[in-house]
Formats: structure tokens, C-alpha cells, sequence
């Protein structure tokens, strides 16, 4: 039993260490991974290639425009024998064992790809979300919805590391609620101004991917999460100019989010690192914890922004994560 436990670390290992930037796709099918110590495994049991990233768990999101091709590959899979894609909308073709090349709608709304192992008892959900053209956006409006104005490219220094929206992610009441990743809903990421529905939003899902690296990882350090807060999330430029903030904050590109751990549900950061007070030190804490997985290969395709912002009359402790691509570090108290 010993020599199995050590082989399903190993395995467990692997394929989290591969779940971040995926490398140029192989030809032959994936070698079966042979896992035992099954029970312990909170995700997929499999791993999902979505175009340029790799990810391991058994619901996720894809942002995509009207009709755009998304390449699907299973990997690390359980089975000899091919899985199956299932989806009632958009187009998609098989081009080589567990890969498939699969297309959009053309209107926008979300739709789900479902993929399945052979036996039928592992699934894979894949919630795609098809954008609003940001062409229609009109005097800094959609329909209703106060968006702003995004600067062109030609405005932006050192504009590869920033994606100026192509299209917009439709929220109303209907959609709202959906798991975007396992721990997370389409909601929580939703710019805090006040509209009706529906309202609009630009995420990457990059971010998710990160938030949920880092909210395992707190666990792992023996931090308890039940509930972490996104305090914030995408900003339209209309709503981050109205609250004073900088033009380019990361926030409004959709790759950004201000977190805390809030477990008793008052909306502050609990006090995480057990000194009986709330203060900057349990926003530190978190932050330490964010910086030892940086520091991974595993997690270089996820490289970005972590600020430590101390608590306010109005507000507790948090910090800021964000996947601009290099190191930014900073405090405020």
C-alpha cells in the first residue's frame, strides 16, 4: 500500500506540474496513466489541452468570438480507447486521437462542450461563453451598459502585454450563477458598477486558472478556505475611471482580481496567520503563499502582478493577483 500511495503522488505531481502552458501537441495518443489512489483526487481525472493552456479540472471556461476554432485534446488519459466530444451547438471534427478542432456558434450566448471517457463515468464540462463583438460597443455603451473607452494598441507601451477585448461576455440572470471553474461563478468577476442586467464582461481564463493553483495551495499550507472572496474583478474603463483609478490597472484588461480568505462570512480577510488581530500581516501571509508557487516552472505561464494592500475603515486586508506575464511586486498599507 506504501508503494502505491508513493506512485500516486508521483502521478498527481505530473500532471499538476503540466497544468499551466501546454507545449507543442504530439501525433499518437496519450500513454495510459495508470492511477489507483483515485478517492484522493479533487479534479478531472484527466487533463484537458484547451488551445495554448492545460488544465485538470472537471469544469472550466472557455471566452471565445462567434465562430473561432478552439483545439481540444485529452491528456494523461484513463483509457486505451478514444473519448468522445459531445455538443449540441457549433462545429467540430476529430483530427487525431482524443484532439479535436472544434468551432464556435456564430451568435453569442454560452453553450457546453462535454467531454467524455469511453467507460462514460469520467466528465470533462466545459462551459464556452461566445463574446459580443466589441464592435458593437457605441459611444462607450453596449445596449445599456456603460463600458468606456479601451486605448488602441498603438497607445498602449508595451502593448503585448495587454489584450484590448475583442468581444464581451453577455451576464444576466440566467447565466450569472454559472461555475466558470470549480470554485468560482461568472458572477464574482462581474465590474461592481451599479446597472440592470444585462451587464457585460472581459475575463481571461488564465486568471481562474491561477486563482485556483493559489486557493489549493493555501490548503495545502494548512490554511482553511471555504470561502475566497473576489473583491474585485473585471472593471470596465467607465467604472475604474469613476473610482480614480490608473488607465492600464491590469483589472480592466480582465486578468486581474483582489482576493481574501473570508470563511465566517463577514466580508473581511480572516486572521489567517493566528496572531489574533486583522491586519496587513494575514494579507502578507496570503502573499507569501502566492510567492513560494511563483517561483515553479510549473506556474511560469502564469506570471504576474502581486500587491499586499493593508485594511481601510471601509474594507479589511487583501491582495491583488494578476497574469500580465512579468514580476510586479508592491505594498500599500
Amino acid at each position: 500500500m506504501q508503494f502505491i500511495h508513493y506512485i500516486s503522488i508521483a502521478i498527481f505531481t505530473i500532471i499538476f506540474s503540466n497544468s499551466v502552458f501546454a507545449a507543442a501537441p504530439t501525433k499518437p495518443a496519450h500513454q495510459v496513466v495508470d492511477i489507483k489512489n483515485k478517492a484522493n483526487f479533487e479534479d478531472a481525472e484527466f487533463s484537458l489541452k484547451i488551445n495554448d493552456i492545460v488544465m485538470p479540472y472537471s469544469v472550466f471556461s472557455v471566452f471565445v468570438m462567434p465562430k473561432e476554432q478552439v483545439e481540444f485534446e485529452v491528456l494523461f488519459a484513463q483509457s486505451k480507447n478514444a473519448y468522445t466530444l459531445i455538443n449540441t451547438q457549433g462545429k467540430s471534427k476529430l483530427t487525431d486521437t482524443n484532439r479535436w478542432q472544434w468551432q464556435a456558434p456564430k451568435e453569442p450566448g454560452l453553450t457546453t462542450v462535454i467531454i467524455e471517457s469511453p467507460d462514460k463515468k469520467q466528465r470533462m464540462k466545459i462551459n464556452v461563453f461566445v463574446k459580443v463583438p466589441a464592435d458593437n460597443v457605441e459611444g462607450g455603451k453596449l445596449k445599456y451598459y456603460h463600458i468606456g473607452h479601451y486605448p488602441k494598441p498603438s497607445q498602449i507601451k508595451d502593448a503585448s502585454h495587454y489584450i484590448v477585448p475583442d468581444g464581451f461576455v453577455k451576464v444576466t440572470p440566467e447565466n450569472e450563477n454559472v461555475k466558470i471553474s470549480p470554485h468560482f461563478s461568472l458572477k464574482e468577476f462581474v465590474s461592481k458598477q451599479r446597472s440592470k442586467h444585462p451587464k457585460y464582461l472581459f475575463l481571461q481564463n488564465k486568471l481562474l486558472l491561477k486563482l485556483e493553483k493559489i486557493r489549493k495551495e493555501l490548503i495545502l499550507e494548512g490554511i482553511p478556505v471555504s470561502n475566497m472572496v473576489v473583491m474585485s474583478g473585471y472593471r470596465t474603463p467607465y467604472y475604474n475611471k469613476s473610482i480614480g483609478n490608473v488607465k492600464l490597472s491590469r483589472h480592466v484588461f480582465g486578468d486581474a482580481a483582489d482576493i481574501f480568505i473570508d470563511n465566517d462570512g463577514n466580508y473581511r480577510m480572516d486572521d489567517i496567520n493566528n496572531d489574533g488581530k486583522h491586519s496587513i500581516g494575514d494579507a502578507k501571509a496570503m502573499a507569501d503563499i502566492v510567492e513560494s508557487i511563483a517561483r515553479r516552472e510549473s506556474f511560469k505561464g502564469l506570471l504576474g502582478g502581486l500587491g499586499i494592500y493593508g485594511p481601510k475603515s471601509h474594507r479589511g486586508a487583501f491582495i491583488h493577483v494578476d497574469t500580465r506575464g512579468f514580476k510586479a511586486r508592491w505594498v500599500s498599507k
